[in-house]
């Protein structure tokens, strides 16, 4: 709990501004890579899924109710 509020405050305390874009970057990365949560800027984002997988899922959910 204490390590989430010490990267919390580097955010605070390190706004984006316009100038410090580069710091602000490398601090927000920070802050995700101990959050296990990059993949977020790293990984491209995912395509919605069809349909087809949409109905099948639901049927899934529903199937143990």
């Amino acid at each position: 709990m204490n390590s989430n509020i010490s990267l919390y405050n580097i955010l605070d305390a390190n706004k984006l501004t316009g100038p410090n874009i580069l710091d602000w970057y490398f601090n927000k990365r920070i802050v995700l890579k101990q959050e296990i949560m990059l993949y977020v800027l790293e990984n491209p984002i995912p395509l919605a899924p069809d349909e087809e997988v949409k109905n099948a899922y639901q049927h899934y959910i529903h199937s143990g109710e």
